[in-house]
């Protein structure tokens, strides 16, 4: 199984587990705190894969012919 879809699956299983249990549940249970865990584990792999910010800067002039 590719870790891609670890990622969205514990995401996914998360937000599925806290709408269930909101919306059939009277109180909050274990599944309303597995659920939140499920979710920010899976928030957390999905942004450690996105990657630094480049240092490019776009409005910068990257030779003299753009200026003319």
């Amino acid at each position: 199984m590719p870790t891609a879809s670890i990622k969205y699956t514990a995401f996914i299983s998360g937000l599925c587990l806290l709408i269930c249990d909101e919306l059939f549940s009277d109180s909050q249970t274990f599944a309303s705190i597995l659920g939140l865990v499920l979710l920010v584990i899976g928030l957390y792999l999905i942004s450690k894969g996105i990657g630094d910010k480049p240092d490019i800067d776009p409005y910068a002039v990257q030779s003299y012919d753009e200026e003319e």
